[in-house]
């Protein structure tokens, strides 16, 4: 894992960059056109004009026409007539996946060349000089002379092969796919290539996802920190702030599903440029409207719309859905509630049966259950394995799966929140089954377990379910959306928080106490550790009605980030950052390093002035975002004194082995690094002890000392941001600059805020004197 110590040292480094940004000036707009009132609402799809005039040069003389054959041949289903634009839209609806790689193209390589790129439909005699080829050996005989089968098969459904080829004094690009789908990302990834700078001769390029399922979570009611309004919470003009209109009044009563606007394909074609395979469009504490039949034909709708993009829809459901009289007089009593009894199961059945009529691809449920007073089996006298199970029984014969989060946390199972999920999955997973195998979930079953055991925090240990949960499909969530990462109006880029989780060693072991070859919790979830056939990754939205779509400008960083990581986790989060930045702010080489350096310690620095050292969950009950250390709940486990421990000894949860025991949960090594406070990562020292305030620290000073130090380095750091971004003005257009701008001095304002509240508090039991270092 990195060390905190890393995002306390980066301030110069983003000041070193600022300097480098200053020195190229308004050269990073270059030739591009400047568009001061741009609100950030193509994402990272701007496809704005390449500035060096030597490079749109070279890539203008080697693109000059955009070739794919049989583009409307295999045409989407459409199960919506009426399914429309909204009245002025610039977007337009896509009969087909072809057709929407080709129209990607299109407007990606005439935005970035500058002048228009023609398509057409076949080669002629011969594939033009220039062309860009895009298809699947069935759709297109270039891409059937050209590729050979075996070459293809090897990079799977979703993959792509990116081909320059030469043909006497030909020279033109194969974008291939064995899939439709897989031909449109590799669309996508030609157009990054050209967004980035990159050099488009000479490729030879395969891609395929390391993980199979790679969905979002969209909570349309509640974390929606996207929405249109003055504090980016919600809607205005009769919407209620989220990305899709089901429910809207008032004046935008008129743009409900099935009209289709702007936004839907917008974020559509920015989903499918990072290989997003799904999307279960409301909140996990589910509204039983989204089963009504009016809400389904909505549903369809915008499964109709995002379909040409590979994006299949899912929807979260409520376990008790069929006691709702809304269904009846298709309704079931508490006594047909168990999931074993052939009503509960026949019901499911009917009412997948029904979704599935309407979206043929439709994914399946997710289900919140016996969580925050969400239904389920254990209301009617059965465990999580009997819910699934009853549920997945009743979908399997359509193809259908069960996402069942594991966000459990029963006080009855244990006084340690943390142990709780582990406490009740795990003996499910190794309960001995007739024919000899372990496991009793079923195969169309998936786990979806957040990457730490409390709750979206900046930074916890990783869950020790991973690795333990041999015999059942796991699927990692991740928070994209900054409930308790800075909402909207923090800058903290994930990545890196991301990829310290993915590549953090498991210790996984086999059956003989034997360690596994591939171990980190990224091999978990790709299934290549513990031979899992199926593999999810999911991550929580951050999309709204906003008109950058993420509420800050820099939030779009992490919904990018999150595609590419769910693409393939072993990416270096930097180079995401940098990626992202080229794609979306510019290519000035002092823009970018300076936006890369910020973005990077970003993270480290919040966790610095909010919660570091490991003590956790110090959040204001009423909106997750302030700090609140003091604060004492009805329930003992969501109250910020239940995680931080304070008294006049130290501070800090003891989980060792001679306190709660959480650390017996993982594999025999990680459970002796993190029981012991000698060999505990410094960053996770009090999720797992409770340290004395005057424990001499690797840095030479005493726990106390280094807890403050953290807490002024974090916010130091935000200022070093600020400075940062003021100095780029001339670099960046003016109403993202002045939006950004507004966001970092609330930021700077609240990061002290959290300081100054944390620190003080903690000196009421340290009762040492606050001495701030640089």
């Amino acid at each position: 894992m990195g060390a905190v110590a890393a995002g306390v040292t980066l301030g110069p480094q983003v000041g070193e960059a600022a300097g480098a940004a200053r020195s190229d000036g308004a050269a990073a707009l270059g030739a591009a056109a400047r568009d001061d009132d741009y609100d950030g609402s193509a994402l990272w799809l701007r496809y704005v004009p390449i500035a060096d005039p030597q490079l749109l040069g070279r890539y203008r003389r080697q693109i000059s026409t955009v070739l794919v054959e049989n583009a409307d041949r295999n045409r989407c289903h459409r199960h919506t007539q009426d399914l429309r634009m909204a009245p002025g839209s610039a977007e337009r609806l896509m009969d087909s996946t072809l057709q929407a790689a080709r129209e990607e193209l299109v407007r990606g390589l005439s935005g970035l060349l500058d002048r228009r790129i023609p398509a057409q439909d076949g080669p002629g005699h011969a594939v033009p000089d220039g062309a860009v080829v895009l298809g699947t050996r069935e759709s297109s005989q270039v891409v059937r002379r050209l590729v050979p089968a075996g070459e293809l098969a090897r990079v799977g459904e979703d993959g792509f092969l990116i081909r320059s080829v030469s043909q006497g004094r030909r020279a033109f690009t194969v974008i291939a796919g064995n899939t439709d789908v897989g031909a449109l990302y590799g669309a996508f990834a030609f157009l990054r290539r050209l967004q980035t700078h990159r050099p488009i001769t000479g490729l030879s390029l395969a891609e395929s996802p390391r993980i199979a399922n790679r969905h979002l979570n969209y909570w349309d009611t509640e974390r929606l920190y996207a929405g249109n309004n003055a504090s980016g919470t919600g809607g205005l003009n009769g919407e209620n702030g989220a990305l899709f209109n089901f429910a809207a009044t008032g004046e935008s009563a008129a743009r409900n599903l099935p009209v289709i606007l702007d936004r839907y394909l917008v974020a559509a074609r920015a989903l499918a440029s990072v290989g997003i395979t799904g999307i279960t469009i409301n909140n996990v504490n589910a509204d039983n409207a989204y089963l009504t039949p009016e809400y389904i034909e909505q549903e369809a709708a915008l499964a109709d719309a995002l379909r040409p993009y590979g994006i299949r829809l899912a929807l979260s459901i409520r376990y008790a859905a069929p006691t709702d009289q809304r269904f009846a007089p298709d309704t079931l009593t508490d006594e047909q509630m168990a999931p074993v009894d052939p009503a509960f199961q026949e019901w499911w059945s009917r009412k997948a049966r029904q979704i599935q009529e309407a979206i043929p691809d439709f994914v399946g449920f997710t289900v919140k259950a016996n969580s925050e007073g969400q239904p389920g089996p254990q209301d009617f006298g059965y465990d999580h394995g009997d819910g699934a199970n009853g549920m997945a029984t009743a979908v399997a014969p359509l193809g259908l799966r069960i996402y069942w989060r594991t966000f459990v946390y029963n006080a009855d199972v244990d006084r340690d929140r943390l142990k709780r999920a582990y406490l009740e999955f795990g003996p499910i997973d190794d309960e001995p089954q007739p024919d000899g195998t372990r496991g009793r979930f079923l195969d169309n079953v998936f786990l979806q377990t957040k990457n730490g055991p409390l709750d979206y925090q900046a930074r916890e240990p990783i869950h020790p379910m991973f690795g333990r949960m041999e015999n059942t499909n796991q699927a990692l969530e991740l928070q994209i959306t900054q409930e308790y990462t800075g909402q909207n109006r923090m800058l903290c880029f994930l990545a890196p928080m991301w990829e310290e989780v993915l590549k953090t060693d498991t210790y996984a072991t086999d059956g003989d106490g034997r360690l596994l070859e591939r171990r980190l919790v990224g091999h978990i979830v790709d299934g290549t550790a513990q031979h899992h056939a199926d593999t999810a990754i999911v991550g929580v939205a951050n999309l709204g009605n906003a008109d950058n779509l993420t509420g800050h400008h820099f939030s779009q960083a992490n919904l990018y980030a999150f595609g590419r990581q769910a693409w393939d986790w072993t990416l270096d989060s930097a180079d995401i950052a940098e990626d992202w930045v080229r794609m979306t702010w510019g290519n000035g080489r002092g823009l970018v390093s300076a936006l890369v350096a910020m973005m990077m310690g970003s993270w480290e620095a919040l966790v610095s002035y909010q919660t570091p050292l490991g003590v956790a969950h110090q959040f204001r009950s009423s909106d997750h975002y302030g700090p609140a250390p003091s604060e004492v709940l009805a329930r003992e486990d969501w109250s910020p004194v239940y995680y931080n421990q304070a008294d006049a000894t130290g501070l800090g949860f003891d989980r060792s082995p001679t306190g709660s025991d959480l650390t017996a949960q993982y594999f025999p090594t990680l459970a002796a690094r993190y029981g012991d406070i000698d060999s505990v990562p410094e960053e996770l020292l009090m999720w797992f002890h409770h340290v004395p305030w005057d424990r001499p620290m690797p840095s030479g000073r005493i726990f106390w000392d280094e807890l403050v130090h953290r807490y002024y380095a974090g916010v130091r750091y935000v200022g070093e941001m600020r400075r940062t971004w003021d100095s780029l003005e001339s670099q960046v257009d003016a109403r993202r600059f002045a939006e950004v701008k507004a966001k970092l001095a609330l930021h700077e304002a609240d990061a002290a805020d959290w300081r100054d509240t944390c620190v003080s508090y903690w000196q009421q039991f340290s009762g040492r004197e606050i001495r701030a270092t640089d």
